[in-house]
């Protein structure tokens, strides 16, 4: 004999992976063909900053239409190393973005797919800058050092095992509209960490 529906009461029903179950006591009554609310899990956008892998990332652009994005540009990267010559020409204080530097801070820029965020295999940023893994960190020490990239990996972060996160100065590399490379801006100037061994020289490359 077929199972007969409930007739519709006050009382409230849950559809849950097709059964109709009463709110109150928990008692099944039966199936439905309303889809549950369990069935599929929501596809949340996750946050940039909490982006841990490559594959954390390639979900978050999944919410991201680039096509909308201000055009990705090297003049805010051009503008910085002209006047940072600028500076060093009138003062004789050298903060200029080298030649090397600039060679590097241009194929970064290429790799940013938004905002100022790089997350991809060691290996792969490694042949990317034409180096060796082994030889990675050396060559973007001297960003680090110039307060122009930080670097996290699994040593450091909870950045998967492999990989490389890597954030770009906003003054200097940004896709996106200008209010948000402005809140950048105001971020990472205001959360900068300087060791006492070279607080006075990162103050004065931040003034330049």
């Amino acid at each position: 004999m077929a199972f007969e529906r409930p007739a519709f009461t006050a009382t409230p029903f849950l559809h849950i992976d097709g059964l109709l179950i009463s709110s109150e006591t928990g008692e099944i009554f039966g199936y439905d063909d309303k889809s549950s609310v369990f069935y599929e899990r929501p596809d949340h956008q996750p946050e940039l900053s909490k982006c841990r892998s490559a594959d954390d990332l390639s979900a978050f652009l999944k919410h991201i239409d680039r096509r909308k994005l201000p055009l990705h540009t090297l003049h805010s990267l051009v503008e910085s190393q002209d006047i940072a010559h600028g500076v060093w020409r009138r003062t004789g204080l050298d903060c200029r973005i080298t030649l090397p530097m600039m060679n590097i801070l241009r194929k970064l820029h290429g790799l940013v797919q938004f905002h100022n965020v790089i997350i991809m295999p060691q290996a792969d940023l490694a042949k990317a800058l034409s180096t060796t893994e082994s030889n990675l960190m050396k060559k973007l020490n001297t960003l680090v050092d110039a307060n122009m990239v930080r670097v996290s990996t699994s040593r450091q972060s909870k950045i998967r095992k492999g990989e490389v996160k890597l954030t770009t100065n906003p003054r200097l590399i940004f896709r996106g509209d200008d209010y948000a490379q402005e809140r950048y801006m105001k971020d990472w100037y205001l959360n900068l960490s300087i060791d006492a061994s070279s607080s006075a020289e990162t103050t004065l490359r931040i003034a330049a």
